[in-house]
């Protein structure tokens, strides 16, 4: 770990990778949105493959992203990763201003495999930085700025759009995508130039390449399933993803059931209840990053596993509150928020937990595996919500199944997690 001359953490070097993941955050969730937008004024629907597009590079290459970020200098990485989201953002503004669909989503393609090699750099390296004593709140900080940079990426690009048609007409879909974008590309500029500030560390690791690395998926997981702590972190921090999943589709089905749009709606009809459904999530998310905050704050100088099992009780009691309240009334809303500060609250400790017990040169692997296992759930979180809803079960039956699933993970973590920490 790098220190100054007077042995203090250099918090600036973690405050600029803060900016630059955060922005790296936003740009890919405003630039998804842009799209799913555009479809909408196109008369498509983009959510569903784009959604796909996103997750599927993290199935197909996680063990070569995680070889590159332990055999090579994390910094470096992380460099080249902010230098391609120039070139991609530049190559989909382009394409909107072509009025080429296609080549937009091509560009968001290489997006979503830069973002896959972008995540183990830049989680292997807040340890590098911070070093073991500050890991608790450095993770908790990042995690919850990428919460915010999704939440401002997805709601603001909705928004500025809707704007834009209203002011330029409703036959101005691609200029309303394509300029938002054009000032993306700005700003990732700025975060090329940040990240050159960032310190390099030396790599931990020798191995060369070889070819089965593109499929050595499983002797990640194996890796992973071996060690009982990152093991038991593991499925604490799934379960995160596989809920936050479910409750953001359930609560578009309850924007979409709250304020049906007719079959002949027209775009700013449709587009109008895309904003009510991210408004919703922006309670959930909202509540999230209040209680990420705290639970950084209260894992400053250790981690602390009591927080994990107060947020897995609490999260397991505002699933519970989901499915009795009433839509729409002060209550439901206090429990959207209250569900998700106490899911970040339960999350911080873990996530901390993983980064700090993996050996300095397979941390890559760690989180690359890690990854793979948040992504796999997140599309069982897609599965099991559809499933559900198609079995006619109502948002509140569904939150209800939450709660029952979620004190399930809370007592498994509750248990296990002590003796984690001891170890």
């Amino acid at each position: 770990m790098e220190e100054t001359t007077n042995g203090q953490t250099p918090w600036r070097s973690f405050w600029s990778l803060t900016v630059i993941q955060s922005m790296n955050s936003l740009n890919e969730k405003g630039v998804q949105f842009l799209l799913i937008a555009l479809g909408i004024w196109l008369h498509r629907e983009l959510q569903y493959p784009l959604s796909v597009l996103i997750v599927l590079p993290f199935v197909l290459f996680s063990p070569l992203g995680g070889w590159l970020a332990d055999r090579y200098c994390k910094t470096r990485l992380l460099q080249a990763m902010v230098l391609l989201q120039v070139i991609v953002l530049g190559g989909m503004t382009l394409g909107l201003f072509l009025h080429n669909l296609w080549i937009a989503i091509g560009f968001f393609t290489i997006f979503c495999v830069q973002a896959m090699f972008f995540s183990p750099a830049k989680k292997g390296l807040v340890k590098d930085i911070v070093g073991s004593r500050h890991i608790g709140f450095a993770s908790g900080i990042l995690e919850i700025s990428s919460m915010l940079a999704l939440l401002v990426g997805q709601i603001g690009a909705l928004s500025v759009v809707y704007m834009l048609l209203r002011q330029w007409g409703e036959y101005s879909g691609f200029e309303a995508a394509a300029w938002p974008c054009a000032c993306a590309t700005a700003g990732a500029v700025l975060v090329l130039l940040l990240s050159l500030s960032i310190p390099r560390y030396k790599p931990q690791s020798t191995k060369p390449f070889r070819w089965s690395l593109l499929w050595e998926h499983f002797t990640q997981l194996r890796m992973l399933w071996r060690n009982p702590v990152l093991r038991n972190s593991e499925v604490g921090i799934g379960y995160f993803w596989f809920i936050a999943g479910t409750m953001m589709l359930i609560a578009l089905q309850m924007a979409a059931d709250a304020h049906p749009v007719q079959s002949n709606g027209d775009f700013f009809e449709v587009l109008g209840q895309q904003k009510d459904s991210a408004l919703l999530l922006a309670w959930i998310s909202g509540g999230s990053i209040l209680g990420g905050v705290l639970a950084s704050v209260l894992c400053a100088g250790r981690i602390r596993g009591w927080v994990a099992n107060v947020g897995g009780i609490g999260m397991t009691l505002g699933c519970l509150a989901l499915s009795i309240v009433d839509y729409g009334t002060v209550f439901f809303f206090a429990s959207l928020a209250f569900t998700g500060f106490m899911a970040a609250g339960y999350l911080v400790p873990l996530n901390a937990l993983l980064q700090d017990r993996a050996d300095n040169d397979k941390r890559g692997d760690v989180i690359a595996a890690g990854n793979l296992v948040d992504c796999f759930l997140g599309i069982m979180s897609v599965v099991v919500q559809y499933a559900m809803r198609s079995a006619g079960l109502s948002p509140q039956w569904q939150c209800g199944i939450l709660a029952v699933c979620s004190a399930v993970v809370a007592i498994f973590i509750m248990r296990s997690l002590p003796r984690l920490i001891a170890a």
